[in-house]
């Protein structure tokens, strides 16, 4: 039977490649579109980008027609929605990283850079060709693009290379020094103003280029955009395919429908009320709904709902013990005295524990 399953499962899996693929896409660009901004994100913003992504996923790769052509297929909608709780409950989690940033300059520097280097060479290339061979116009021909590209050379260079940047500040702050003692017994502004052989108010200008210099080069946090999408891309696909080969397997399993379970009358009330309330009347509704599962025993709810606190509320942090495995799965390793952050609640009702909840290591 289970070298059948197995079979079946590959097949499925062999002919279900471009489904797969168009799924791993549509959550790439959603997960792209909810990044936003090409400034290197942080944890909070990769984290509800993740989730999005997630929900995209789990929407495309769950949807009738997918779960009709799996080896078994379920038999009814109970039966889905009852598969696609177990596939979600079961589901590997998603921990997207951080992008990896270096230092960089925006597209409107780099354009900067490349125009003023562009006529400084169509400017110098041009009228050395003149003086010499009489050639003006292919001497700003060639210096064109040749001081564009020497231009933006030299400022990736002095943006990325920190020894670069502190050798220029140095010299700046020798030469800027010696200006300042000229009038001291030493002579060294003297001394400075003779070996440069210019005067004191062209130096003053090359000190203010020299820092507009630095200053223009001073590049923020930037990252490959290209490259954190594909590893993005990456990511999801492989979450996609174990989420697959999880899915064909929990359909060739029993599933209970949940058609089968009678649900208390006041509870399915309440769930009824909550499903036909318009937009003003859903804090009252989901109040309403969470007296009911109070009543009912269920524990965890007796603090104020979330949508209900004017500050998003931060995730409890809990010092890891023997005694939390039984309320909670953790995600990786952890080790006692670990501090963790509790990602999902565990559902208990009436002490016993119906659901574990899921925790995370916390990264220093």
């Amino acid at each position: 039977m289970s070298v059948i399953l197995e079979e079946s499962i590959r097949a499925w899996m062999a002919g279900s490649h471009n489904l797969r693929e168009r799924i791993t896409k549509q959550g790439t660009e959603r997960f792209l579109t909810v990044l936003g901004s090409t400034e290197p994100p942080d944890r909070a913003r990769v984290d509800r980008a993740s989730a999005s992504a997630r929900d995209e996923v789990f929407v495309a790769l769950t949807a009738d027609a997918v779960l009709d052509s799996l080896p078994s297929a379920p038999t009814d909608a109970g039966a889905r929605e009852a598969l696609r709780s177990r596939w979600l409950s079961l589901g590997p989690a998603w921990n997207l990283p951080l992008p990896v940033s270096g230092p960089g300059l925006s597209a409107q520097r780099l354009a900067i850079a490349a125009a003023i280097g562009s006529l400084l060479g169509m400017a110098l290339l041009g009228g050395l060709l003149n003086l010499t061979l009489g050639v003006r116009g292919l001497g700003m021909l060639i210096g064109g693009p040749g001081g564009a590209a020497l231009s933006m050379y030299a400022v990736g260079r002095l943006t990325e290379s920190k020894t670069l940047r502190r050798t220029l500040k140095t010299l700046l702050g020798v030469a800027w020094t010696a200006d300042l003692l000229g009038a001291a017994s030493l002579g060294l502004g003297a001394l400075w103003g003779r070996l440069a052989g210019i005067g004191l108010l062209r130096r003053i200008l090359i000190y203010a280029g020299v820092v507009s210099l630095l200053a223009f080069t001073r590049g923020g946090a930037q990252y490959e955009t290209r490259a954190y999408r594909d590893s993005v891309h990456d990511l999801i696909r492989q979450w996609v395919d174990v989420s697959s080969v999880l899915l064909c397997c929990l359909s060739a399993g029993p599933v209970a429908s949940p058609t089968d379970a009678m649900l208390d009358a006041d509870l399915a009330r309440a769930i009824q009320d909550l499903h036909r309330a318009d937009a003003t009347a859903l804090p009252a509704a989901a109040e309403a709904l969470l007296l009911e599962v109070r009543r009912m025993g269920l524990e965890g709810v007796a603090t104020p709902p979330r949508f209900a606190q004017s500050d998003h509320a931060e995730r409890p942090r809990l010092r890891w013990s023997p005694e939390l495995e039984q309320q909670y799965r953790p995600f990786g390793l952890i080790e006692d005295g670990d501090i963790v952050i509790v990602e999902d609640e565990p559902v208990i009702q009436n002490g016993r524990v119906l659901e574990k909840g899921h925790v995370r290591k916390q990264r220093s």
